[in-house]
């Protein structure tokens, strides 16, 4: 079996082009195998390799803590002066943190391939992006004799909700950069949910009442798009063994919670939950007041927890069951608390049966996988969308 490890050294020393990792692992692979055949269906995450990775990450996280650190004390001490001259030096030097995180950036994403302290390296860098953004427009707005004493979110200047939107469009913007430059599958999956948190910020400044009312079906459709992305990289990889099929991921990773607190806000609208609320809050709201529709309320939550998982057994991600399970515990917990339990067993009770749950489904996955793809067409689109099971994969 090629290993992958190695061909991305190679690349790091300059034996072989970075671009030629991937397919080239893919041909080792087959020409190992001595035929393609279907995939194993197994995640492999490649974002890790070894304890050096996280070495190298929390070195790089200790570093933006202190450049942002520094900056901060620095402002604070030098007596710049009014406030404009404050903000524009502050989103300045911020700006230049972010411009460090990028020069990093060269050394660890593009010339040595190590993802783990690339992903610490984006994040850090995507924070300092938008802070300095906010700070260089708030300074310039206050060096024009902008008052801001007194702003409430309802009745926002639209100076105020220009700004917000600059910074939060940083948001996208910083991890975007960082993925054409880098082809980092990480921050394709950041920069959607950036660009799902600016749709969310852009309407909160544009209707705050409003956008909060309709809150859960606005969650839940970004969580389908960024999850109907997903599914386009992950049909350009059905055997998950290149980039397209990391960029799936993390595109998933970023759609399930909007998905899940976007459906579960839903439901809980129906039980006369307050908008917002999110999903574990609803059921707790839920089980908190008269108690009568709880159960209902926990058992019509594990229906939809069901579809997420039948969805995620035909794709073969994981990733959304995983991002269900604080949801499935809460829903598990009211139904048997429902059937009177007393505390200690109630808790007790609902860690066995989510862990039980996680266990079966996690032990029999390719078995229930095989079942419910006799239903599906095992060739064109439709495989190349629910991946067929390998003869050979685990049972």
């Amino acid at each position: 079996m090629a290993d992958r490890g190695a061909l991305e050294a190679a690349a790091a020393a300059g034996v072989i082009n970075a671009a030629q990792v991937a397919p080239l692992y893919d041909f080792l692979s087959s020409s190992a195998a001595g035929v393609t055949t279907a995939p194993s269906g197994e995640e492999d995450l490649r974002f890790i390799r070894n304890f050096h990775d996280v070495f190298l990450a929390i070195g790089i996280v200790l570093l933006a803590v202190g450049l942002g650190t520094g900056v901060s004390v620095y402002v604070a001490t030098a007596g710049i002066g009014d406030g404009a001259a404050s903000a524009i030096t502050t989103g300045a030097l911020f700006g230049g943190c972010a411009v460090i995180m990028w020069l990093l950036g060269e050394i660890f994403a593009r010339r040595r391939r190590l993802f783990l302290p690339a992903i610490a390296i984006v994040l850090t860098m995507t924070v300092f992006a938008v802070i300095a953004a906010a700070l260089l427009y708030v300074g310039v707005l206050v060096g024009r004799g902008f008052d801001g004493n007194g702003l409430d979110f309802s009745t926002m200047p639209p100076e105020v909700r220009v700004g917000i939107l600059i910074a939060s469009a940083f948001g996208f913007i910083a991890p975007l950069a960082f993925y054409a430059r880098f082809r980092l599958p990480f921050s394709l999956g950041l920069a959607g949910a950036g660009v799902a948190g600016f749709v969310l910020v852009a309407a909160m400044t544009a209707n705050f009442e409003l956008t909060m009312q309709y809150l859960a079906p606005l969650m839940l459709g970004l969580g389908l798009l960024l999850f109907l992305a997903g599914v386009a990289f992950d049909a350009r990889d059905p055997a998950r063994t290149t980039r397209y099929s990391d960029n799936g991921f993390w595109l998933h990773f970023a759609a399930a919670p909007l998905i899940l607190n976007g459906a579960f806000g839903l439901i809980g609208a129906l039980f006369g939950t307050p908008a917002g609320a999110g999903s574990t809050g609803a059921l707790v709201m839920s089980a908190s007041g008269d108690g009568g529709n709880a159960p209902l309320h926990a058992a019509v939550t594990l229906g939809v927890v069901v579809v997420l998982g039948i969805v995620s057994l035909l794709i073969n991600r994981r990733v959304l069951i995983v991002s269900t399970l604080i949801t499935t515990g809460v829903a598990i917990g009211i139904l048997m608390n429902a059937v009177g339990l007393g505390a200690g067993a109630l808790a007790a009770s609902t860690l066995i049966a989510l862990g039980a749950f996680v266990l079966i489904l996690g032990a029999s996955w390719h078995r229930v996988r095989r079942g419910l793809l006799a239903w599906v067409k095992p060739d064109g689109v439709w495989a190349r969308i629910f991946p067929p099971e390998a003869p050979s994969a685990a049972v």
